[in-house]
C-alpha cells in the first residue's frame, strides 16, 4: 500500500504541459557507431511532463524530419520527464540520448513511440531507478549506454524483452549499485554483466510491475538471472524483505529528489515572477516616460507648426512690401523722368529767349 500512495503521488506530479521544441540539426557523433542526422533539443524549463505540439529548427540543406535518425535532449538538469510525441514530427528515430536531466525513475512508456530503436544512452542524469518494463516496447535495443547516473536499484527482468544475443554494448558504469561495462560486443561478457546486475541492483517482479500497474501482487514471485540460453526460464530469486525495504528507501530517496526539485523549481518560478513584475513595473515607468515625451513632442510640434504659419505670414508680408516698394519705386522713376522732361523744355525755352533778345 505504501508503494502505491508514492507512486500515487509521482503520478500527480506528472501534469502533461503542451509545448515547442527548438531543434539544433546535424550530424551526430553515436559511441561505437557511425554518425547520423540528429535533432537536438534544449529549451526545457520547466520540471512538467511534456507533450510536444510543434518542432522548429533550420535543416541543413536537402534534409527534413524524415531524415532525423537520432534526438539528443539536453535537460540541463532541469527536466524531470521524457518529453512525448516526438514521434508525430520524427518518425525514423533509431537512436535517443538522454543528457544532464532530473529524470529519476523511468517507468516504461517513455519511449513506447519509438519501436524502431536500436541505440539508447543516458549521461549525467538523476537516474535512480529502471523499471522491469522499461525494454518491452523498444526490444530492439542493442547499445545500453546508463553511464554516470545514480542507479541503484533496476527491474528483475529489465533485459527479459531484449534479444542478449544481439546486444553489443551494455554500459552502467559511474552508478550507485554497479560500476562496469561492456562495450566490446562479448556476447558472454554482456550475459555476465547482466547477471551482475540482477544481483546487485535488481528489486521483487511484484514492486517492479506496481511502477505501471500501480497494483500489489498478494504473493510473492521468483526473480531471475539471464544466462547464456536466451531461452532459460526463470529461477534465482533475489528477492528479500530487506530488498523490498531498499527499494521503499529508494523510492522515498527518489521521491524526496523530486520534491525538492519541485520546490527549487518553484522558487526559481517565484524569482521569475519577481523579476517579472519589477520588468512590469519598469515597462509601466517607461509607458508614463514615453507618454510624456509624446505630450512634449505633440507640444514641440505644434510651437513649430505655429513657428511654420508665423513665418509663411511674414514672408508672405515681405512679398507684399517688395511689391509694394518695387511699384513705387517705379512711380518714383516716372516722376523724375517727367521732371528731367519738364526741366529739358525749360532749359530750351529760356535758351530760345536769350537768343531772341540778340535779334
Amino acid at each position: 500500500m505504501k508503494f502505491l500512495i508514492l507512486l500515487t503521488i509521482f503520478e500527480i506530479f506528472k501534469v502533461t504541459k503542451s509545448f515547442e521544441i527548438d531543434c539544433t540539426y546535424g550530424m551526430s557523433i553515436r559511441q561505437s557507431l557511425n554518425s547520423v542526422y540528429a535533432c537536438t533539443a534544449t529549451n526545457f524549463p520547466t520540471t512538467s511532463d511534456i507533450a510536444v505540439t510543434s518542432v522548429i529548427g533550420i535543416h541543413l540543406d536537402g534534409e527534413s524530419n524524415n531524415d532525423v535518425a537520432m534526438l539528443k535532449i539536453q535537460g540541463n538538469h532541469i527536466l524531470s520527464f521524457i518529453p512525448r510525441n516526438f514521434s508525430n514530427f520524427f518518425s525514423n528515430i533509431k537512436s535517443i540520448g538522454i543528457y544532464n536531466t532530473a529524470i529519476t525513475i523511468l517507468f516504461g512508456d517513455e519511449f513506447e513511440e519509438f519501436p524502431k530503436l536500436e541505440w539508447l544512452a543516458f549521461y549525467e542524469n538523476n537516474l535512480t531507478i529502471i523499471s522491469s518494463e522499461f525494454f518491452e516496447k523498444t526490444p530492439k535495443v542493442a547499445y545500453i549506454w546508463f553511464t554516470e547516473n545514480m542507479i541503484e536499484k533496476v527491474g528483475y527482468d529489465l533485459f527479459t524483452p531484449l534479444n542478449v544475443t544481439q546486444l553489443q554494448h551494455v554500459n552502467f558504469r559511474g552508478n550507485r549499485c554497479i560500476d562496469q561495462g561492456i562495450t566490446n560486443g562479448n556476447q558472454a561478457s554482456i550475459i555476465s554483466l547482466i547477471n551482475e546486475i540482477l544481483q546487485k541492483c535488481s528489486f521483487d517482479h511484484e514492486i517492479s510491475s506496481l511502477m505501471s500497474t500501480t497494483s500489489l501482487a498478494p504473493e510473492m514471485t521468483s526473480s531471475s538471472t539471464i544466462s547464456t540460453n536466451p531461452t532459460a526460464t526463470n529461477e534465482n530469486s533475489f528477492c528479500t524483505y530487506e530488498k523490498i525495504e531498499d527499494f521503499v528507501c529508494a523510492l522515498k530517496d527518489s521521491l524526496s529528489k523530486v520534491q525538492e526539485n519541485l520546490a527549487t523549481e518553484i522558487e526559481r518560478v517565484e524569482k521569475i515572477e519577481k523579476t517579472l513584475n519589477a520588468t512590469k513595473e519598469e515597462l509601466s515607468t517607461s509607458k508614463l516616460k514615453t507618454n510624456e515625451l509624446q505630450n512634449d513632442l505633440t507640444k514641440a510640434n505644434g510651437k513649430i507648426d505655429k513657428f511654420e504659419n508665423i513665418q509663411l505670414k511674414l514672408k508672405e508680408e515681405i512679398e507684399l512690401m517688395m511689391s509694394d516698394f518695387e511699384e513705387r519705386l517705379k512711380n518714383i522713376e516716372n516722376e523724375i523722368s517727367k521732371a528731367n522732361y519738364y526741366v529739358s523744355t525749360l532749359a530750351l525755352l529760356i535758351c530760345c529767349i536769350f537768343a531772341l533778345q540778340f535779334l
